[in-house]
């Protein structure tokens, strides 16, 4: 992708490219597209970089939709050459902790409007997605085999399963605007659930109550 792209339905700025559509689209139009079917719906798309506009393989999303992303490809993200081998030290740091910050905030960002489209409503989604979110964080060290949008519908649909609406349109809602097939999230879920328990995962009391 060189230079700035336009929007293949709107004529807006692109931000993703769909390599099944061979489509340029912006934020809205994606979700608009990938969002009318569960089989569109598992279309890779590739992110472009906020600078320069370039596509790689590292940023690729899948599913329904997502909220906007601001991302950055590796040559953007690098420091200045001339800095200091301090300042060069100190700016690792603050970049990886900064990454992770908007990492987070990009999962629970996903998390919040999946919960929404499964019909949770505006304060059970952010108090799933919170629960979903620590949840995922405490095990993860015991599910790194498991896809990033795997793991964060396996961790959405334990919250909710422990908020006690874990109906089976809930979770055909969850297959929808996630893109993963209800079994797997099941087969996942399960997963992490012993993995909790082992990691004695211990807010059944307070944690999870935040979600009812």
């Amino acid at each position: 992708m060189k230079g700035r792209r336009r929007c293949e339905l709107c004529k807006g700025i692109a931000a993703v490219y769909c390599e099944a559509d061979a489509a340029f689209l912006c934020w809205p139009c994606d979700a608009r597209v990938h969002g009318a079917n569960f089989l569109v719906a598992r279309h890779l798309r590739r992110i472009a970089c906020a600078e320069c506009h370039a596509l790689d393989d590292a940023r690729i999303i899948s599913g329904a939709g997502s909220p906007p992303i601001r991302s950055l490809c590796g040559s953007c993200r690098r420091s200045p050459p001339e800095e200091t081998a301090s300042s060069d030290s100190s700016s690792c740091v603050s970049t990886a902790d900064s990454e992770s910050a908007r990492r987070g905030a990009e999962e629970q960002g996903i998390l919040v409007n999946w919960a929404r489209r499964m019909g949770l409503g505006d304060p059970g989604s952010r108090r799933c997605a919170a629960a979903a979110t620590r949840v995922l964080r405490a095990c993860s060290g015991k599910m790194t085999a498991t896809p990033l949008r795997v793991g964060l519908a396996a961790a959405l649909w334990f919250a909710v399963k422990r908020r006690g609406t874990c109906e089976g349109a809930r979770l055909r809602a969850l297959e929808l605007c996630s893109g993963v097939p209800a079994k797997l999230i099941v087969v996942a879920e399960s997963r992490l659930a012993r993995a909790a328990r082992r990691a004695r995962v211990g807010e059944e009391k307070e944690g999870w109550a935040e979600c009812r």
